[in-house]
């Protein structure tokens, strides 16, 4: 008689889970955030609020520059569990990247309410603080951030006294020839920040670290070699907290201003 044939293998369903977790998890440490998002999506397929799939799927948006993709996830997360303070600190730097500064205040004071030595929420809840005007509140909690860390986060260094238009007249002067003459006709104007409703004009929303911002339409019957934008907008808190030295905020500038021109430029800049 012939014995009898076992089934086929299985894996159990945990096992399974644990699996891609791992996967997930390793992909993302590995910076291979495109994989860790395919594998905590996957799991979110058969487990729609599995908390390991959400929080990757948010870490693995916010790192790929798709804010709103992690707010969306991570909301979740805190809607159906227990947030942890890194959960909120994620969810924190996703909301500013998303340019909504009051639920990013909102996430950061709740991190910090829950781990009041983390230093990184301290310090998100300052430049959120930063963005909405309150100045003076933003400075306790970046000097709160740089008390915990102070190589890594120290205070953020004052922008406004620096000699802008010299900056600018270096950029411009190392710029590639062709790129030079672009800027002649164009008008520069200096801000602090970026308004909140030019970054939000994209999708994704562009970064509040944004450095240089082009405004204005351009027309598709001219040479846009020859009719630029009407103004170039730029950050000085942003091009002054890139660098640590003044006299290199010059060089940052002009790539900003490249990457702008050709922006611009697009497929004529071939």
């Amino acid at each position: 008689m012939f014995e009898s044939v076992p089934g086929p293998w299985a894996i159990d369903p945990e096992t399974l889970v644990e699996m891609r977790v791992k996967k997930a998890q390793k992909a993302y440490h590995a910076y291979d955030f495109d994989t860790a998002m395919v594998e905590a999506e996957e799991l979110l397929d058969d487990y729609p609020h599995h908390p390991d799939g959400l929080r990757i799927t948010g870490q693995s948006a916010l790192a790929m520059g798709d804010p709103t993709t992690a707010v969306a996830a991570l909301t979740q997360f805190t809607d159906h569990h227990e947030p942890t303070p890194e959960v909120l600190m994620t969810l924190t730097a996703a909301y500013f990247e998303a340019v909504n500064f009051p639920k990013s205040i909102e996430s950061a004071i709740e991190a910090t309410r829950l781990a009041p030595d983390m230093a990184e929420a301290w310090f998100y809840l300052g430049l959120g603080m930063e963005r909405v005007g309150q100045t003076e509140a933003a400075n306790q909690r970046f000097e709160r951030a740089a008390a915990l860390a102070p190589e890594q986060l120290p205070v953020p260094k004052p922008f406004t006294d620096h000699n802008w238009d010299g900056i600018l007249s270096l950029a411009l002067a190392a710029l590639p020839e062709k790129i030079g003459r672009f800027y002649e006709r164009v008008t520069f104007r200096w801000d602090d920040f970026p308004a909140v409703e030019d970054l939000l004009e994209h999708y994704p929303p562009l970064s509040p670290f944004t450095e240089a911002l082009y405004r204005g339409e351009r027309n598709p019957d001219a040479n846009p070699w020859e009719n630029g934008p009407k103004t170039v907008h730029l950050y000085m808190a942003n091009l002054a907290r890139t660098v640590p030295r003044e006299e290199d905020i010059s060089t940052h500038l002009a790539r900003a201003l490249v990457h702008e021109a050709l922006h611009w430029v697009g497929d004529e800049a071939l």
